[in-house]
This record gives structure tokens, C-alpha cells and sequence, in this order.
């Protein structure tokens, strides 16, 4: 077996072009809501604000490449600062 190590970042680490992947692939699932008269609304992450965006990310773990790619779902955490290991597939 190989293992790979990865770098992974929070969303408020990442460039702005990076940014902006972390948002496109956000908007492929926007937030759904109930608003007062019972109409079922959708809250797109391109209309939040960074801070909004940053603290959602940071609320359900997201961590990215530096390209702005998810990557939390590869693997463990192995040490800090947030460095990722997952076998590889040969």
C-alpha cells in the first residue's frame, strides 16, 4: 500500500480564484429554506458574503486543495497544519 500526503486548506486560507471554485462547487447544492408564508426558497452561496461562506465551510469540515477542490473526504488527518493521508490506489 502507498499513502500520499496532501495539503489541505480552510476555505479562508485559499486565493480568491480558488475562492471562487469553492463557491461554484457550493452552488451545485444551494441551502434550501421555509420562508414565513410556507414557500420553499433556495439561498445560493454566490450571493453570501465570504464571512457567511467561511463559517459554513468551517461548520461542516470542508477542506480544499489549493486549487479550491473538496478533499475532506479523502482521508485522516495525520499531523498538523492540516496535512491528509489516504492510501493510493496502484
Amino acid at each position: 500500500m502507498r499513502y500520499l500526503k496532501v495539503k489541505a486548506y480552510e476555505y479562508h486560507e485559499l486565493k480568491p480564484i480558488a475562492k471562487s471554485e469553492v463557491i461554484y462547487w457550493l452552488d451545485q447544492d444551494p441551502l434550501e429554506f421555509e420562508n414565513d408564508q410556507g414557500e420553499t426558497l433556495l439561498e445560493m452561496f454566490s450571493d453570501m458574503t465570504d464571512e457567511e461562506i467561511k463559517e459554513h465551510c468551517e461548520m461542516n469540515g470542508y477542506l480544499f486543495d489549493d486549487k479550491g477542490r473538496p478533499i475532506h473526504h479523502l482521508g485522516a488527518i495525520v499531523e498538523e497544519p492540516k496535512t491528509w493521508a489516504f492510501p493510493a490506489k496502484v
